[in-house]
């Protein structure tokens, strides 16, 4: 009996399935083994003209090591000046970017398990110790 292992595939595979994933993906903050993917969920203040705009929403982090993807998640306010900015949130709002996170990273796992074999895991954080 033959097995048969996926190979990862290379940066622009990657890099073209990750865009056709959809709106989320950022390949100008991206790099050859760190992926960029962000979502704007709910709009700060909706009254003001779309260029000023902030929002409330979630970014992601995903490493790729040799045979692992490890993601980092965090929450908080897109800035006028372009910017992630962590940011404690209400609670309507966490449960909204939460659900909308939910649905991504189950596509996102999936297609990553379904393109190279390997499963996409939280990063572990580490652990503080007393000194």
């Amino acid at each position: 009996m033959t097995f048969l292992t996926k190979k990862t595939p290379t940066h622009g595979r990657l890099i073209k399935l990750f865009t056709d994933l959809g709106p989320y993906f950022r390949k100008l903050k991206s790099t050859e083994s760190v992926f960029f993917f962000d979502c704007l969920e709910v709009c700060v203040d909706p009254e003001i003209v779309p260029e000023q705009r902030e929002f409330y929403g979630w970014w992601l982090v995903v490493s790729k090591e040799e045979n692992a993807f490890y993601y980092q998640r965090f929450d908080g306010l897109y800035n006028l000046a372009g910017t992630w900015v962590a940011e404690s949130l209400c609670k309507k709002d966490i449960v909204q970017i939460d659900n909308s996170f939910a649905l991504f990273i189950q596509r996102l796992q999936a297609l990553i398990e379904i393109e190279t074999g390997i499963k996409l895991e939280p990063q572990k954080q580490a652990e503080l110790t007393e000194v």
